[in-house]
This record gives C-alpha cells, structure tokens and sequence, in this order.
C-alpha cells in the first residue's frame, strides 16, 4: 500500500484486486487475457530463475505431481528368486526326510504283505494289502486270536501247489503250553469251549470240514489256523509254528480291490 505523502495529504488504500507495481524489481507486468475482464493481475513470474512470488506460494502446490512411492505390500507381492529357491530346497528336504523315515519304518518296525490265498476269508481277501508290525518289535507277547505272517513250514503237505517263497498269513488259536482238540464243531483248550469273536465264516462253524486231535502246544510254538476253517491248510495238517518263524503281526488292512481300504486290528 502506499503511504501518504506531505504534499498529497492521505489517499485511499487500493482497490480489491489491485496489486502493487513491481515492474522495477524486474518481474513481468502483463495480464493474462482471460483475467482482463475480471481486473485481476496473475501473479508476475520473474525473467531470470525459477522463483515464486511469495503471495501466491501456497497455490502453485496443487500444480506439483506427487508420485506414490511403491507400497511396501507390492514389493511382498513378488517373491525374490533366492527366495523361491530357498522355498524349493525346503520342499526337496522334506521329500527326502519323510521318504527316508518310511525306508527305515519298513525296514526295522513295519512292513507290507499282500495276502497269497484265501485260508483268511472272509476277514482277508486274497490280494489285500496289509500292514505288520516285525516280531522284533512287539511291544508284548502274541496274544490268542491274533493274525500273524509267519515263513512257509517245511513240512506242507496240502493239495495247494507248494509255494516256498510265499509267506502266510493265519490266526492264533493255541498258545505255548496249551492243550487243543475239537469235537463235534468245537474247540476246547485245557478242557474250555474256545470262545471266538466269530471272525470265521459260520456257514462253516468252528471247525469246518478237517478235525482237531489232541495236541500239547510245545513251548515257544502255536497253532494257527484260517478264519476259512473249510478250505485252509494250517496246523491241523502242518502241526504248530515256531515262535523264531514269526515274521510280525496284522495290524492293519490297507487296500483292497486296488482301492484305499482302511481297517485296524
């Protein structure tokens, strides 16, 4: 604004809109064409540099652009190759590990067989897949009604063509010290009826077609028998199985049919 002068006396502030003459600082005077008709001046932008009149400062921010940094959730986004390297050898080591901790299962606690006949009916079809726990690894004794998987006797004297490179598969009726025998189509042990969870096919019975004589279970020996007790080689014509033939015993049905069949002992 402009200050009164001793020889003028005061004079009236300027207008709204009015701005000072700053043409002796060295800034451009001119009106932009399209404010001449509202008798604004633009702001005046110097000839030389790249400064801003300080009035009008604050309006020329909403003309900067601002890029966004990347968010940090993007860079996430894209995982590195070390990382997915990294990812990869951690994947390959748990395939290595869980494949070697079944090798060394198979090899010293659990192993699988495939059932060769039908002596097992209807409990275990011929061709199912089971699982055994080894004999060396029984947590107690073989107990009466198990199913064990025990080497082909030396002694077999059945109609079935001989097979010795194919283990069996048959459940414990006697145990060491026993006395077993049968009569009529049932069995006694010590002079009791042998009470069975009837896991043999009762259109047979108990016995089925091939009588049980009196027999003292030697010690560390069993007698075995099918659960098809009318079509079943076992110790009524082979006598007892050693204790040192048992390979394992049954625990689980795994497959059937060549499908997923899950059943536990």
């Amino acid at each position: 604004m402009r200050l009164p002068s001793a020889d003028t006396g005061p004079q009236s502030p300027p207008s709204i809109g009015e701005l000072p003459d700053l043409s002796e600082d060295g800034f451009d005077s001119s009106i932009d064409g399209a404010d001449q008709g509202l008798g604004v001046k633009r702001s005046r932008t110097p000839h030389s540099g790249r400064h801003h009149d300080y009035r009008l400062r604050g309006l020329e921010l909403g003309h900067q652009r601002i890029d966004p940094a990347p968010s940090h959730s993007a860079k996430k986004a894209r995982p590195s190759r070390r990382r997915r390297r990294r990812l990869a050898i951690n994947l390959a080591l748990v395939i290595v590990v869980a494949t070697g901790t079944a090798l060394v299962l198979r090899a010293s606690v659990v192993q699988p067989f495939t059932v060769p006949s039908a002596a097992m009916t209807p409990t275990l079809q011929v061709g199912d897949r089971i699982l055994v726990v080894k004999s060396s690894r029984l947590a107690g004794p073989i107990h009466l009604g198990d199913i064990v998987v025990f080497r082909h006797p030396k002694l077999f004297p059945c109609k079935a063509p001989r097979d010795q490179s194919r283990d069996l598969v048959q459940r414990v009726i006697g145990l060491p010290g026993d006395t077993i025998w049968s009569a009529g189509n049932k069995i006694y042990i010590d002079g009791q009826l042998l009470h069975e969870r009837g896991w043999y096919d009762p259109r047979y019975g108990q016995v089925g077609s091939t009588s049980m004589h009196r027999t003292k279970i030697p010690p560390d020996k069993y007698f075995v028998m099918g659960d098809n007790r009318s079509d079943s080689c076992d110790s009524r014509v082979f006598g007892t199985i050693a204790r040192s033939s048992i390979i394992g015993k049954v625990f689980a049905i795994v497959a059937r049919g060549g499908h997923v069949h899950l059943h536990y002992f």
